[in-house]
């Protein structure tokens, strides 16, 4: 089963828990999610992956798009509490330079004060 909920933390800020694996049969739903964010104005998003247990690369190429749209307007993402499992998706593609990870949600928020 696939859920996300995006929870406004700060102004301007939203943390965006995600549940279960992501990939092609529910990517729309992460970008749509993410565009409404952008829509608001919210450039600034904590991805809580504690509980992903799988990412596609359709996925993974749905966020680097979000990351650059979250850069171009002064954002950033980080990523929180991601498993081993799944960050090693990440880099074996060669990524993980290109994104921001935390080991959770505080040190998430940390990242994004600073």
């Amino acid at each position: 089963m696939f859920k996300i909920n995006a929870v406004t933390c700060a102004p301007k800020t939203s943390i965006v828990a995600i549940e279960g694996s992501i990939d092609l049969s529910n990517v729309a739903k992460l970008k749509e999610a993410l565009d409404t964010l952008f829509k608001e104005g919210v450039y600034k998003i904590i991805l809580d992956f504690e509980k992903v247990s799988f990412i596609a690369s359709a996925g993974l190429g749905c966020l680097l798009t979000a990351r650059d749209v979250a850069l171009k307007h002064a954002g950033a993402m980080v990523f929180a509490g991601m498993s081993s499992r799944v960050r090693e998706v990440f880099d074996l593609l060669g990524i993980t330079s290109l994104l921001r990870f935390a080991p959770d949600l505080a040190g998430a928020r940390a990242q994004l004060e600073s």
